[in-house]
């Protein structure tokens, strides 16, 4: 049907600098006026955000609803009350508040404390603390990018801030005022008659228009209630950094069914590509990381296979039967080469969107229906050389045939490429020296599956072999064997 990229779900998170250490809060604190920076008066300033708040609340009429009164609890159980409660029964467009969430969570925050001087007397130690403290979940619908989206608001020092929003809702409301046609299921697009639209409008999206967004919101909400009007000081100023980032690959199909059968052939590849050296390529970095790991989890929609590489991780899963999702998770930017703040956002998404394609080709290279009837007859039939010499087919019907090709495959030689040393280290039981090792590389050679690393003393499978070779390993571990043994197998 087609295939589409663009944002899911983004995270970015906002702080006040000079509110990072003790001195910055006292010198804001006299800046503000106070001679003395005490909990009473740091206090002042989380009364008059939650008198601001609550003055919002009462204007549009809603209910300021505390978490844990609901059935909460869960990681994204908040968006879902909204969703449910409210964006469901809303069809309005433009800027407008869902409603209010608040929690007590833990944070880093600042307290003070007594402590004694010389003379006698005492003075107040501001030093910083992890406490728990109200936080604000306010939900809306943003005329660019949709809804539900929520501001995060900390009430106490330093005040830090979350900004979430769905690429999905960005792109929906963008399709809307083109009129292209579409339909949705569970956040993903099933349909529409301008694939090619949801890419453009993808990428139209800047870091500079989300920061626009959150500056809207911010100059609304963020605000301390002085009786008559609200402000905001003017040190109190949050810059802000992408913290998670999605971004997701879909590939779409007609039929459910179908998507679910191809999804549970992939399911079979699992293992081979959730190798280290592996991950390492699919996140396009040259060195390999200890700090990788795959698994695989069962779902009502079979599974979901997830890779991690330092904090990022790449994921593949069965989205709703009518397309397969590849779905990269950026939470340590640094490590992709790619800058926090939110101006970059649209460099995530092309990162994203190559992680994921690397990701999609090497399932894609292992798939039988791509190897056509000619490719495979190289296997099977004997070449003939120039020097007359025939050179004949690979017999996997002897175990060390089969043993080599399972070594050539292996993801740790996918960097560098293997050397015949290396090969006999391993397969030591099935071949006595090299020379016995190099007589069977020559019938993959000859063939075009491995070739010789140009100026050094290495080979390395070429992409006809990958398929090829794994096809046949697969028949012959699922078909040939099992039907040779079952005749022979007692009863």
């Amino acid at each position: 049907e087609g295939i589409y990229s663009c944002f899911d779900r983004i995270i970015l998170r906002g702080y006040i600098h000079p509110l990072f250490s003790e001195g910055g809060v006292i010198n804001f604190l006299r800046s503000a006026g106070f001679r003395k920076h005490t909990n009473g008066v740091m206090r002042i300033f989380t009364d008059q955000l939650n008198n601001h708040i609550k003055k919002i609340a009462q204007k549009l009429g809603h209910e300021i609803v505390w978490w844990n009164s609901t059935d909460g609890g869960k990681n994204g159980a908040k968006l879902e009350y909204v969703q449910k409660q409210h964006a469901n029964k809303n069809t309005r467009k433009g800027n407008f508040i869902y409603g209010i969430i608040a929690n007590m969570e833990r944070t880093q925050s600042f307290t003070t404390k007594q402590c004694p001087k010389r003379d006698g007397s005492s003075y107040d130690k501001v030093y910083k603390c992890s406490k728990i403290v109200k936080h604000y979940y306010i939900y809306f619908h943003d005329r660019l990018l949709g809804g539900p989206c929520y501001l995060k608001l900390c009430t106490y020092f330093p005040f830090n801030s979350e900004f979430y929003f769905n690429g999905h809702n960005a792109v929906r409301l963008k399709l809307d005022a083109q009129g292209v046609k579409y339909r949705m299921k569970d956040n993903s697009f099933t349909w529409a008659d301008d694939i090619e639209a949801i890419n453009r409008i993808a990428f139209s999206l800047s870091g500079r228009q989300v920061h626009e967004r959150i500056n809207y919101w911010m100059e609304r909400l963020f605000k301390f209630d002085k009786g008559k009007y609200s402000t905001c000081p003017r040190p109190l100023h949050h810059d802000w950094y992408c913290s998670q980032v999605e971004v997701c690959s879909n590939i779409i199909f007609k039929s459910s069914r179908f998507g679910t059968s191809i999804f549970e052939r992939l399911l079979d590849k699992f293992s081979r590509i959730g190798q280290p050296d592996s991950l390492v390529q699919i996140f396009n970095k040259k060195r390999t990381n200890k700090s990788t790991r795959s698994v695989l989890r069962l779902y009502d929609n079979l599974a979901c296979v997830k890779y991690w590489l330092d904090g990022n991780s790449i994921k593949m899963y069965n989205k709703c039967g009518y397309l397969i999702r590849i779905e990269n998770t950026i939470n340590n930017p640094k490590l992709l080469g790619l800058k926090k703040p939110v101006y970059y956002l649209r460099e995530y998404l092309k990162r994203g969107i190559g992680n994921n394609g690397r990701l999609m080709s090497r399932y894609a290279d292992v798939d039988a229906g791509s190897i056509s009837d000619g490719e495979i007859e190289q296997f099977t039939q004997s070449v003939l050389l120039e020097n007359g010499v025939h050179v004949s087919a690979p017999d996997l019907r002897k175990k060390r045939q089969e043993e080599l090709l399972k070594s050539v495959l292996n993801p740790k030689w996918a960097a560098e490429g293997f050397r015949t040393a290396g090969i006999l280290s391993e397969l030591s039981e099935f071949f006595q020296n090299s020379g016995q090792i190099r007589y069977e590389l020559q019938k993959l050679r000859v063939r075009g599956l491995i070739e010789r690393v140009q100026g050094k003393q290495y080979y390395r499978v070429t992409k006809l072999g990958v398929k090829l070779l794994w096809v046949k390993l697969s028949s012959n571990s699922y078909f040939c064997d099992p039907l040779i043994t079952s005749t022979y197998t007692k009863i």
